[in-house]
């Protein structure tokens, strides 16, 4: 089976984990709702672990292929910037997913070792952007892990109100996520 038709099966998954939950989550209905055989959805995937293991993974392949696509700048804080937009884009285009990867959706999912290691991974360009501005002198010393934390509290609170729709309508969702990125950035400026 093509890698193009496991995404699809992903996707297909997810939704109906947000529609159904859990209890409605089986590959039979992964199956049925892609239009395929449930042979090829058995031999992805083995039983519903190894389906919710398949859609965790990708939520972060997708995720941490959003971030490698922005560009290293002269300019590290705009850098730091568009990460966090490609954050959101991220987000926006897998919000089926977004729940598996960082919530509680299936309390008794488990990712292995090797899941949440390449789940970390898609955390370190933040902090090399973070680590980037500092060396630049944009933004002041600290351990850049610290700095990068916080930015991204900030950022997975605005992107979490935003796909359960619960922004204020104070603004465009980006104009007030890009808004609440700017003072989550504003204690670690360098001062002088």
């Amino acid at each position: 089976m093509a890698h193009v038709n496991e995404a699809r099966l992903v996707d297909e998954a997810a939704r109906l984990l947000v529609e159904h939950g859990p209890a409605g989550l089986s590959l039979r209905k992964v199956a049925a709702a892609a239009g395929v055989s449930t042979m090829p959805v058995y031999t992805l995937f083995g039983d519903k672990e190894g389906l919710l293991a398949a859609m965790h993974r990708e939520g972060f392949r997708r995720l941490g292929a959003a971030l490698a696509a922005v560009p290293a700048t002269a300019e590290p804080l705009a850098d730091l910037i568009e990460l966090g937009l490609a954050y959101r884009r991220a987000a926006l285009s897998s919000p089926h997913l977004y729940g598996l990867m960082f919530g509680r959706t299936v309390p008794q999912f488990q990712p292995s070792g090797a899941d949440r290691e390449a789940a970390d991974a898609t955390y370190q360009p933040l902090v090399d952007a973070v680590a980037r501005c500092q060396a630049a002198g944009v933004f002041g010393g600290g351990d850049p892990r610290r700095v990068a934390l916080h930015l991204w509290a900030v950022s997975h609170g605005m992107v979490n109100l935003e796909l359960n729709g619960q922004l204020p309508e104070l603004g465009s969702a980006e104009d007030l996520y890009l808004e609440a990125l700017g003072y989550a950035g504003l204690p670690f400026l360098a001062v002088g």
